[in-house]
């Protein structure tokens, strides 16, 4: 696993809780859908990094 891939990887978590922390103190709806759009995005760019990866590993293993 390459060094990039952890520090991107601790960003997005970093990113992450910030946008549950900002939903959580919002006072408005605008504000809590933009925090959890956040933490959603997130996620899905943990997981696209997880895909990354293995893609990467299988692309080894037939080379």
């Amino acid at each position: 696993m390459g060094t990039d891939r952890v520090i991107f990887g601790v960003l997005t978590i970093v990113v992450g809780i910030f946008g549950l922390f900002y939903a959580s103190g919002s006072h408005d709806g605008y504000s809590y859908f933009v925090g959890l759009a956040l933490f959603i995005g997130a996620v899905l760019f943990m997981f696209h990094l997880i895909k990354g990866y293995y893609d990467q590993l299988e692309e080894a293993d037939h080379a």
